[in-house]
């Protein structure tokens, strides 16, 4: 993402806390859970070296009036205890007790795996789904330059594989680590009761190879990074292909596309095989100096042996349980190998919740009075390019306002300025007496209804697509402003009439029909105020005359700003402003300017001078 950010391992994490925070009883039962997972785990081991005393006879039986060999410490009560269970009046009663104590630690053991994995899952995803939500609304409250600078592909890239990523690589990371972790201790502390001194030496040889994996853990950060990047690249050509697949098909560039997606994969691929090549030392390192460990315990313990220091069959439960202590070492080595990865999408997540919206809300409410807009030395510029210079009008209650002019005059921002999804860089503009930028954004902007040249519609039914966001809508009230937007014919004979369902963007129904639902759409809300971007540019002659007549029943007893290029559609404006280079040159009714002889009467000429210039305008 362009505004991703450095983020240390412990800022991501506070980052992090508050969506763990309300899941904290899911956390308590599942490190419960995984802890004694691990215990069983260890207990398997350690009850090797009792049974196969007992097995072998090397323990006299208690029956027998003799006591069993002396071990000091901790091992030596453990020993006596796991004996004591597993010893029975004969070599039969002993294999019994020796079975019944194995099943029952895996029984322990499967049982709270299970219940480790189900509530570790619910755990994860539960986190996941609040990231994602709260994600999702932020970027929803997100300015509108936010999007400006930023292909949809990388958004749709960061709400789906970044934290798909990030649960995999992080939050199930985390899991996973505290499970084995907590294997490690406590293997760990039983080496220790054993044999301080070998358990010290094999510590020692496994740092080694610890400190070498810190270099291989940068390189994978960097790695991942550059990973996301190149799987958003490729989900953006994937995304612009599928919405933009009329153009695609009708300029007969699919090879182009496509040889662009095959590039995008390959450098993904590249990128994967690299981060591969650097996580495949991890556990091939990270193995051999557990072996080092391994042989050079099995060596000094001997030598222990021989001399008296340690028996034999505590040499033997200590290679055992090292040998244990191998699988969970190299899991947590793998893992935080792969966190890398999880840490970069994780810095893309933080940097969007981290952005906060350039349009800040403010606090007031909005004071209904006749004024209803007031644009004052309004100059606002895309970067160093300015599109609007010292513009002032107003806008009374009731009145019909046109904007008219050649492409990039500015009159399409000057709409954007007046629905606040941009700040003017100078100059005021005022509703109803108030400077916008102090009221309430969601309630100024209830106050609009607002029809674009390219009707948005979901893949929902008609009905709710015109009362969009209302759940509970009035059915009367739909059909009411059906009627007025001349939709309510066609609806009634799609297959189901008002629960039609009309497919993504509204592609079952023509683009004159979708019009029209947007037209009822934004007079569903009765807003005080109707704006028309270029609404009818689009459709063929036909279909602009059924908008047009929509259009003239919806602005009966009404406030409307109406951007037109279709000169035709805004002759019986109140008052046309004329846009020039940023600026409003001429302003008047369509006869007034017409007689005036300037940059409107010269529009006019070039759109009706001869019936080619009609035909090609149609």
């Amino acid at each position: 993402m362009p505004d991703t950010q450095t983020y240390t391992v412990k800022q991501l994490a506070s980052k992090m806390l508050p969506f763990v925070r309300p899941a904290w009883k899911l956390v308590v039962f599942s490190t419960i859970a995984n802890l004694l997972f691990s215990v069983s785990n260890a207990l398997i081991l350690a009850v090797v070296e009792p049974i196969f005393r007992t097995l072998f006879g090397s323990t006299p039986s208690p029956a027998a009036g003799k006591t069993l060999p002396s071990v000091n410490g901790i091992k030596a009560m453990f020993d006596e205890l796991i004996a004591t269970l597993l010893q029975g009046a004969d070599q039969s009663s002993a294999l019994r007790n020796i079975s019944l104590v194995l099943l029952a630690l895996f029984v322990i053991r499967g049982i709270t795996k299970y219940i480790g994995s189900v509530l570790t899952t619910r755990l994860e995803e539960g986190i996941m789904k609040r990231i994602r939500d709260t994600l999702f609304l932020h970027l929803t409250r997100q300015s509108l330059d936010y999007f400006g600078k930023r292909k949809a592909g990388e958004i749709i890239s960061l709400l789906t594989n970044d934290i798909g990523i990030l649960n995999h690589a992080t939050i199930n990371s985390i899991t996973t680590l505290w499970r084995e972790a907590s294997t490690v201790v406590i293997y760990v502390s039983l080496l220790f009761v054993i044999s301080a001194k070998l358990t010290v030496i094999s510590v020692a040889v496994a740092a080694l190879g610890l400190f070498l994996m810190r270099t291989a853990t940068r390189l994978l950060r960097s790695y991942g990074a550059r990973l996301q990047s190149a799987q958003a690249d490729y989900t953006s050509t994937l995304q612009e292909t599928v919405l933009g697949i009329r153009v695609v098909k009708a300029m007969n560039v699919e090879s182009f596309i496509a040889k662009r997606f095959v590039d995008q994969t390959a450098a993904y691929l590249r990128r994967a095989v690299r981060n591969t090549r650097v996580m495949g030392l991890i556990p091939v390192v990270n193995d051999t100096f557990g072996i080092i460990a391994l042989v050079t315990v099995f060596y000094i313990g001997s030598q222990d042996s021989a001399s008296g220091v340690i028996t034999a069959s505590n040499l033997m439960t200590f290679l055992f349980l090292l040998f244990g202590l191998m699988q969970p070492i190299s899991v947590i080595a793998n893992t935080v190998a792969g966190m890398q990865r999880g840490i970069a999408a994780g810095a893309n997540v933080a940097a969007a919740l981290d952005t906060a919206p350039s349009i800040q809300t403010g606090d007031a409410s909005i004071h209904v009075s006749n004024n209803v807009l007031d644009i004052q030395n309004v100059s606002f510029a895309y970067g160093e390019v300015n599109v609007l210079e010292n513009v002032s009008f107003r806008v009374h209650a009731g009145e019909k306002i046109a904007f008219v002019g050649a492409s990039g005059s500015g009159k399409s921002t000057m709409l954007d300025l007046l629905l606040r999804f941009y700040d003017p860089a100078s100059g005021t503009v005022s509703i109803f007496g108030q400077d916008i930028r102090t009221v309430d954004l969601n309630q100024y902007r209830r106050l609009f209804g607002v029809v674009s040249q390219e009707a948005l519609l979901f893949h929902d039914t008609v009905a709710n697509n015109i009362s969009l966001g209302e759940e509970h809508a009035d059915r009367r009230q739909i059909e009411n402003v059906c009627r007025i937007a001349h939709a309510d014919a066609f609806i009634g004979q799609l297959p189901e009439a008002y629960d039609t369902v009309i497919g993504d963007r509204g592609m079952r129904i023509s683009g004159g029909q979708r019009q029209r639902l947007a037209i009822a759409r934004a007079l569903f809300r009765e807003p005080a105020i109707l704006m028309f971007d270029e609404a009818t540019s689009a459709l063929d002659t036909e279909s602009e005359r059924l908008v047009q007549t929509a259009i003239d029943e919806a602005l009966v007893g009404r406030t409307a700003i109406i951007v037109a290029h279709r000169l035709s559609t805004i002759i019986n404006a109140d008052r046309i402003l004329v846009f020039d280079q940023g600026r409003i040159v001429e302003q008047g009714t369509h006869a007034e300017l017409l007689k005036h002889g300037g940059v409107y009467s010269r529009l006019y000429e070039i759109q009706y001078a001869g019936k080619d210039s009609q035909t090609s305008e149609s």
